[in-house]
């Protein structure tokens, strides 16, 4: 957006950890579907499975690698 004055809403920890969350649901549920593929030996889906679990799973990390260093900005800030 170009408006002046414009500020982006940053996302509050709450919504930050929701989002995490849903990430590690979608993990748990593409490590379901991979096992269920996997049982029926359909390996090529079981491993698109496993990629899309792994991916969710960096996602997951990044929320919450994110939030850890928006604590310590915070932390270190409030001690100046």
């Amino acid at each position: 957006m170009s408006s002046v004055g414009f500020i982006p809403r940053a996302e509050s920890e709450l919504e930050q950890l929701r989002a995490a969350y849903q990430s590690l649901n979608d993990l748990l549920k593409n490590l379901a579907a991979a096992e269920a593929c996997l049982k029926n030996l359909d390996l090529k889906m079981t491993g698109d499975h496993l990629k899309v679990a792994q991916w969710n799973a960096r996602e997951a990390r990044k929320k919450i690698e994110a939030i850890g260093r928006e604590k310590a900005t915070k932390d270190t800030s409030c001690k100046l």
